[in-house]
């Protein structure tokens, strides 16, 4: 984890480092004015232990409030997988040196629960830390500091007898942390929704030795060997198509369509989401971008090694990603041959720091295509009487005239939609013989009609 979210951020994380150093030697020096050198130094990496986590878990803050937490019931999950295996070794050391230094078990594991809590109540709520909170990190966060505590319990038996923190900075300990919990129960009671992941219906196949080779194959062409996938999967989508898909260890996934390997698409989190840096560093290419005529040229640099065959006699586009969120922008390349938009596609989406956050490649051969005799007139009327509305002008969405297979042979299509009040209306009109396929009416807040 560590490696995969500051792998670009080395220098933060050096500077993490001597702070986490920094905050321990202070509290050591301090703490020696009262006690011996050895109780001096277990306060010293109590210190260090809650430091480190803090400078960890605050680092590459979004600044999009969501005021929302992850909940996962799968909880083996979180507590097999590599995040969650690594959060309870970030965090262990808390419990272990906070027990060792107080000699009261039971009391740096209270205190590291609220820790932990604090944490993430922090990354859900605080701008300039605003973090994806999830339940995950809350128990592996926690199991780790009372794993810690726990671990030191059995030590204590076996050390020295030393002179536990008193009584009374017990209780007033309690006293801060009572309050403490009081707020943050009200902040997850009244601003915090809890989001239920929903777990999948179904066991997903493995993907055979030849797709996982095929996906890494073409993970290797676009990305030479930054990324390897995770644990290839065939997924069916029921309609014909198939893909093969992975997640990446640093964050994302990747897809390659199947068994026509056609179409590969990754996907990487954004680093406006605040989750540390995954998107792919271009080598020699990526830098800082604040403008549309920038990232199209990083966009270009990149197509022109990785897929040269987008540049031939096509149009290349570029557009904000969002109008109102500086996210990127995706520079887009499309083919036309006598109207007709080809099958080839490729997408590249860059953000402000010139890395690559979504890439579509496409790489098909312009088809032979029969003859088109539905002109865009007679697609209207067409569509007009598959939906039994007559459309007006006004309403008509800007219509799409493309190349597409169907039932493994390739068509020219018309892509028809009209917007009526709340509904949208679309259908597919094959420009050679007029057939009607894909009707579809949906209201815009996304429920499908009859």
């Amino acid at each position: 984890m560590i490696e995969a979210v500051f792998q670009h951020h080395l220098a933060f994380l050096a500077s993490a480092v001597t702070i986490t150093f920094v905050a321990g030697c202070v509290v050591f020096l301090l703490a020696g004015r009262h006690t011996s050198r050895g109780r001096a130094a277990l306060y010293g990496l109590w210190a260090a232990s809650a430091t480190g986590p803090i400078l960890l878990t605050s680092w590459s803050g979004s600044g999009v409030l969501t005021y929302e937490c992850a909940l996962n019931t799968d909880v083996a999950s979180a507590l097999t997988s590599t995040q969650g295996q690594l959060n309870l070794v970030l965090f262990a050391p808390y419990g272990l040196c906070a027990a060792l230094a107080s000699r009261r078990p039971l009391f740096a594991a209270v205190t590291g629960v609220v820790f932990t809590l604090t944490v993430e109540t922090v990354q859900a709520t605080i701008p300039l830390v605003s973090r994806l909170c999830d339940t995950d990190d809350l128990l592996t966060n926690t199991l780790g500091t009372c794993t810690g505590a726990l671990l030191a319990a059995l030590l204590l038996r076996w050390m020295p007898a030393g002179v536990p923190i008193s009584r009374a900075t017990v209780r007033r300990t309690t006293a801060v942390l009572a309050p403490a919990v009081s707020v943050i129960a009200l902040v997850w009671l009244l601003a915090i929704d809890i989001v239920r992941v929903q777990p999948p219906v179904q066991q997903v196949p493995r993907a055979t030795a030849v797709q996982a080779a095929a996906l890494a194959q073409a993970v290797k062409s676009a990305f030479a060997s930054t990324y390897q996938p995770d644990s290839p999967h065939y997924v069916d989508n029921g309609d014909g198509t198939a893909v093969v898909t992975a997640a990446l260890p640093s964050g994302g996934f990747v897809e390659l369509s199947w068994p026509d390997r056609e179409k590969f698409t990754a996907h990487f989190t954004p680093s406006h989401y605040g989750e540390g840096v995954h998107a792919y560093k271009i080598p020699g290419i990526s830098r800082s971008v604040t403008t549309a005529d920038g990232a199209q040229e990083i966009a270009t640099a990149y197509a022109s090694d990785y897929a040269p065959w987008a540049a031939s006699d096509s149009e290349v586009t570029v557009r904000r990603i969002d109008d109102k969120a500086d996210v990127g922008w995706m520079v887009e390349w499309r083919r036309w041959k006598n109207n007709v938009l080809m099958p080839m596609r490729l997408n590249i989406a860059v953000e402000p720091s010139g890395r690559i956050i979504d890439l579509i490649a496409r790489n098909v051969a312009d088809p032979e295509l029969p003859e088109q005799r539905i002109t865009e007139a007679k697609a209207w009327e067409i569509f007009d009487r598959s939906q039994k509305i007559e459309s007006r002008a006004e309403d008509r969405q800007q219509p799409t005239y493309l190349a597409q297979r169907r039932d493994d042979r390739w068509r020219v299509h018309w892509l028809l939609s009209v917007r009526q009040g709340s509904t949208l209306r679309s259908a597919t009109i094959d420009a050679t013989d007029g057939s009607v396929h894909d009707v579809i009416s949906q209201s815009l807040d996304g429920t499908l009609q009859e």
